[in-house]
């Protein structure tokens, strides 16, 4: 085998695992994005419009980076159902200030404190369901449960062994990045939708 042609080819490997990695960021920041904008207000058909997509696609980007919020009015204004719980710590939403949505996972205000100061300090804090820790950078199978970024790709990761919507227990975890998000929607004030 030529040895020249095996080091361009492991090159090119390189090059390829590296760039996919930074195209898995992109998209996950452009939803991350798109979802802030529809938080603070815009509606999908103004996004749609706006970044030249359908308003289909921006609603599966929305709902990829963790949803909006306007189902919980409906479900509040509707049919009955069981009432979702943080993930981390198991409280329903009567029971915390914000309990913030992500694609099968919940976060409630008082987590997203306890994960702050777990990815901060690198100690582990207790809630009712268990422990919940800093993943180490080193860690390649940890993702956060909201974004979907692994551990070498942020700054810092809380994770937790929870039961993600009725599946044998996984890992949990939320990235110092979508605690950021985590903040912002818990300051801002939820307006009345309009009539």
């Amino acid at each position: 085998m030529d040895e020249n042609l095996l080091a361009e080819a492991r090159q090119a490997m390189e090059r390829l695992i590296d760039a996919e990695r930074d195209a898995e960021t992109a998209r996950a920041d452009f939803h991350r994005a798109v979802r802030r904008l529809h938080l603070h207000g815009a509606s999908l058909r103004e996004l749609a419009a706006s970044l030249g997509l359908s308003h289909q696609r921006v609603h599966q980007i929305v709902e990829s980076a963790g949803g909006s919020r306007r189902w919980l009015r409906r479900r509040e204004g509707g049919r009955p159902g069981p009432l979702p719980v943080c993930t981390f710590c198991g409280k329903q939403q009567p029971e915390v200030g914000k309990l913030i949505a992500g694609p099968g996972v919940y976060i409630c205000d008082q987590c997203v404190g306890l994960a702050e100061g777990v990815i901060g300090s690198g100690a582990p804090a207790g809630t009712p369901r268990g422990q919940m820790i800093a993943a180490p950078e080193r860690d390649q199978q940890v993702r956060c449960s909201f974004c979907g970024k692994h551990r070498h790709q942020v700054d810092g990761l809380a994770a937790f062994p929870a039961e993600l919507a009725g599946r044998p227990p996984a890992t949990a975890a939320v990235c110092a990045e979508c605690l950021e998000l985590c903040d912002e929607i818990i300051d801002e004030e939820i307006l009345p939708d309009a009539p």
